[in-house]
């Protein structure tokens, strides 16, 4: 008989990342003179993002899902050896992002940059807030069937948005992509969390946010998937998709 679990991604599924990481980055951008942080906000984000681009390991980045702000404040350490090189060069990437930074504003006051980017790892380390109704849908859930924990990011920051959030112990098994070097959408890290619990895949489900990451790598590894919409409209009509707009959703829906 087949044994079933129920799969959570992280960040946007059950807790706030990317509003919550530009919330933290008009905080920083606030502290230098002539920048608004509401309306600069992108044009700062996009110079991050450049200097991101042209680090030599940027395309295993794009194979585990980290994101440019997430290497503002992690180290990247506790992870798999293929970021060995990441890790080495995370403090030069963050002085030169935040350089760019200034550079695109004409910000030429060393201080204030260091203090941005001191405001911004202090507001992402603040905790994340949780999504709207995630606890009671997750304990509803994990009532019923095993659950794990797929995500990617560096293993330092994912592990401790897990702790902050009160999620550390809540999950029978948890892989974050830069611990095993292995990111969503590839089927082999989808298949590590499943043999973790003693789960099979055909009577499994993956819930997350990323249609490209949570979605289609489910499928690819012979799960189904509940998407969270959160109100966008659904790529492609799939039978062994369902939709929903909230995590809310899934006490009913998993019954």
């Amino acid at each position: 008989m087949s044994r079933p679990a129920v799969i959570f991604d992280l960040d946007d599924t059950l807790i706030v990342e990317e509003a919550f990481a530009m919330a933290s980055l008009r905080d920083a951008l606030a502290v230098l003179p002539g920048v608004d942080p509401t309306a600069h906000a992108a044009e700062a984000l996009e110079s991050i993002r450049s200097v991101w681009r042209r680090g030599a390991d940027f395309a295993v980045c794009v194979e585990l899902g980290f994101a440019s702000w997430e290497g503002l404040w992690s180290d990247f350490a506790g992870n798999h050896g293929v970021l060995a090189r990441l890790h080495a060069w995370a403090p030069t990437y963050r002085a030169e992002a935040w350089a760019a930074v200034a550079g695109v504003f004409g910000v030429d006051d060393p201080a204030l940059v260091d203090e941005a980017a001191d405001r911004f790892e202090a507001a992402q380390r603040a905790g994340h807030p949780a999504i709207d109704g995630m606890r009671p849908a997750l304990d509803a859930v994990s009532a019923r069937y095993p659950v794990g924990l797929l995500t990617n990011g560096p293993s330092d920051i994912q592990r401790l948005k897990l702790a902050q959030a009160g999620l550390a112990d809540a999950f029978g098994a948890v892989v974050v992509s830069g611990e095993v070097g292995v990111g969503k959408p590839s089927p082999e890290v989808f298949a590590t969390v499943l043999d973790r619990l003693g789960a099979d895949p055909d009577s499994s489900v993956m819930v997350g946010d990323s249609w490209e990451r949570d979605v289609v790598g489910a499928l690819g590894a012979g799960m189904r998937a509940v998407w969270i919409a959160d109100g966008r409209p659904a790529p492609d009509s799939d039978p062994r998709v369902t939709v929903v707009d909230s995590v809310r959703e899934l006490d009913a829906l998993l019954l």
